[in-house]
């Protein structure tokens, strides 16, 4: 019992989200990040590609400030694995924050997996092509903290105990998750519990066609699009 109250309380200290991510699937994903800008005669595409981790909402941020009295509209692709839940925020809170509206776009065989999406969400419009494709799954806790917390225990019943708590937690996070960051304009409600549900049983990849039939709410309109 001691260990369950010690690590309820570390729980509710890590639900700060620091700690929490949404998993990128390689550990040098940093080195692959690019902020690529184009401006066109009536747009300006900012295209990024790689994780959602620093400094992704400082050049972000950043480009948006650049074209903040541009009258050109302003059209961000994204191609990301997903990456850390608060760094993902930031970023969501310098999209909706700007003074400059911007909307969202996922090219043909283009990937917005995880905590990409409540990015491209942050969209004026959130335009898919059908070929384009979505992952959503479960927030796990970042694997450092958890093998920190891993080290506390000592006993086989410790770590089953510890493993119990873990699961708890990533479970109301992941709920929290779903309802502040994906329960947010024109997403159905019926739709995101129906994917909340479906998660459970590991990583849920959908095209951008899909979530239009579904009449999910989260691709706005499909285009199409050439490979990116």
């Amino acid at each position: 019992m001691r260990l369950l109250k010690t690590l309820l309380w570390i729980g509710g200290v890590l639900l700060v989200w620091g700690y929490f991510q949404l998993p990128s699937g390689s550990p040098d994903v940093a080195s692959r990040q690019t902020l690529s800008i184009s401006e066109e005669p009536d747009r300006i595409v900012l295209g990024w590609s790689g994780p959602v981790q620093e400094p992704m909402r400082e050049r972000l941020a950043a480009a948006l400030d650049r074209y903040k009295t541009d009258p050109r509209r302003l059209v961000l692709i994204l191609n990301s694995p997903g990456g850390l839940v608060e760094h993902g925020r930031e970023v969501v809170f310098a999209i909706r924050n700007s003074d400059r509206a911007i909307d969202t776009l996922v090219q043909k065989a283009g990937v917005c997996a995880s905590m990409c999406v409540p990015i491209f969400l942050a969209g004026r419009e959130r335009k898919a092509d059908p070929e384009a494709y979505f992952m959503f799954h479960q927030v796990s806790l970042d694997r450092s903290a958890k093998d920190n917390l891993k080290r506390r225990a000592h006993s086989d019943s410790e770590r089953a105990e510890l493993t119990a708590v873990l699961g708890i937690l990533e479970t109301a996070v992941t709920d929290d998750f779903f309802q502040s960051d994906f329960g947010i304009r024109g997403v159905k409600p019926a739709w995101l519990a129906m994917m909340r549900r479906k998660i459970a049983g590991g990583d849920v990849w959908m095209s951008g066609q899909q979530l239009v039939d579904e009449g999910s709410g989260v691709v706005d309109s499909l285009v199409q699009t050439s490979a990116r």
